[in-house]
C-alpha cells in the first residue's frame, strides 16, 4: 500500500505536465517531449511491474497513457497545477469574464451611461437597457444575452424587443436586414467583397467557443456575410 500511495503522489505531481503546451511553447517540441516522456514512463512502469512493484508501476503506466492523450480530461482544479483559470473577452462596449466552462459570469461596461459598472451590480431593467445600448456591438451583445440567460431565466419571453430572442432563432437569421448585416460585421454600406470577407474572418476569430462564442453567433455572422456578398 505504501508503494501505491508513493506512486499516486508522483502521478499527481506530474499530471499538470500532461496538458498540451506545458512542456514547450513550440508545438513540435512539446509533442516530441510528450511522446518521449510517455515511452520512458511506459518502459519504467513495465519494468517495475516485472519486479513486482505494481504500486509504483501502475501509476507510471497511467502517466504514460495520459501523456499520449488517451485518458479522459480531468476537470480543472482536481489536481495541483490545474487550477481553473478565468478568461476575459473584450469588445467595444464590455469586458466579459468567463468561467472554466467558457460561460459569462460577470463583466464591466466600458462606455455609455453605465460606464465602469459591473454587470453583477446592474438591476434587471438596467441590464436590458444596456442590451439596447450596445445593439451595434454584436459580440458584446451576444455574450451579454448569454449572461442574461444564466441570471434572468425567461427574460426573452418577458422582455421581447427588436431582437425578439433572434440571436438563437434560425427564423430571425433568415429575416436579417442588410442594415443589420452591416452592423454585425462592422463594415460601412457599399463595402467591397474583400472588406466584407476580411471583417467576417476577423469576427469569426473573436466568437470562437473558447472565447465565449456560440454556434448561434457564428450562424448569424455567416448569414450577415452571405447577405452582403449577394450581388458582388
Amino acid at each position: 500500500m505504501g508503494q501505491f500511495i508513493f506512486g499516486c503522489v508522483i502521478l499527481i505531481c506530474l499530471w499538470p505536465f500532461l496538458k498540451p503546451g506545458a512542456l514547450s511553447k513550440t508545438p513540435f517540441l512539446d509533442r516530441l517531449m510528450r511522446n518521449g516522456g510517455s515511452f520512458l514512463a511506459f518502459s519504467l512502469g513495465l519494468f517495475l511491474l516485472t519486479r513486482g512493484e505494481w504500486g509504483v508501476g501502475i501509476p507510471f503506466l497511467i502517466l504514460a497513457t495520459g501523456m499520449r492523450g488517451w485518458l479522459p480530461k480531468l476537470p480543472e482544479g482536481v489536481v495541483p497545477g490545474t487550477r481553473a483559470r478565468t478568461a476575459y473577452v473584450r469588445t467595444i462596449d464590455l469586458v466579459i469574464m468567463l468561467d472554466a466552462a467558457r460561460q459569462p459570469v460577470d463583466g464591466q461596461v466600458l462606455r455609455g451611461i453605465f460606464l465602469g459598472r459591473r454587470l453583477s451590480s446592474l438591476q434587471a431593467a438596467e441590464l436590458l437597457a444596456l442590451r439596447r445600448q450596445i445593439a451595434a456591438d454584436f459580440v458584446g451583445r451576444s455574450i451579454l444575452e448569454a449572461y442574461l440567460d444564466r441570471r434572468l431565466a425567461g427574460w426573452r419571453e418577458h422582455f421581447k424587443d427588436d431582437a425578439n430572442a433572434g440571436y438563437r432563432g434560425g427564423a430571425a437569421s433568415d429575416a436579417m436586414s442588410k442594415q443589420e448585416a452591416y452592423q454585425i460585421l462592422g463594415v460601412q454600406p457599399g463595402a467591397s467583397a474583400e472588406e466584407i470577407r476580411r471583417a467576417h474572418r476577423t469576427l469569426m476569430k473573436k466568437i470562437h467557443p473558447d472565447k465565449g462564442g456560440t454556434t448561434q453567433m457564428a450562424a448569424r455572422v455567416n448569414r450577415a456575410r452571405d447577405i452582403l456578398l449577394e450581388g458582388h
